[in-house]
């Protein structure tokens, strides 16, 4: 991973150094210095995190809409209802469609069973 922040300990105790571009550009745009440190506070929680893979990117958000592959051939439109976790699979959406109840899904299944757009179903069932 490549950071754009570092941990080291510098003036004022935070272990963040605020000597980043980040900063740089705030101050020439008229932003507070106060403002440009948390910027780059935040940043480097999430930079942690994304270190420790604690940081979770989900393949879509809740009300999108995915098309699912059908057991019996097509492909059926759903909307994300939630986002779950199995232990046997790992991190889900959870999806309903007119055509099928409710369906956890696993996001390895992206781009193989399930998919964001329309031309992606399209492009699939063209392989087939």
């Amino acid at each position: 991973m490549d950071r754009l922040t570092e941990r080291k300990r510098n003036y004022d105790g935070s272990g963040i150094s605020t000597e980043s571009l980040v900063v740089e550009y705030g101050m020439q745009k008229g932003m507070p210095s106060s403002h440009c440190g948390r910027i780059v506070t935040k940043l480097a929680e999430y930079e942690d995190l994304e270190e420790q893979n604690k940081l979770l990117k989900l393949p879509c958000a809740v009300g999108d809409t995915v098309y699912v592959k059908m057991q019996f051939g097509g492909y059926a439109e759903a909307e994300v209802r939630d986002f779950t976790y199995f232990v046997s699979c790992g991190f889900c959406i959870v999806v309903t469609s007119d055509k099928f109840d409710k369906q956890n899904i696993p996001f390895s299944e992206f781009g193989k069973t399930v998919f964001l757009a329309r031309e992606e179903v399209e492009a699939a069932l063209k392989e087939l």
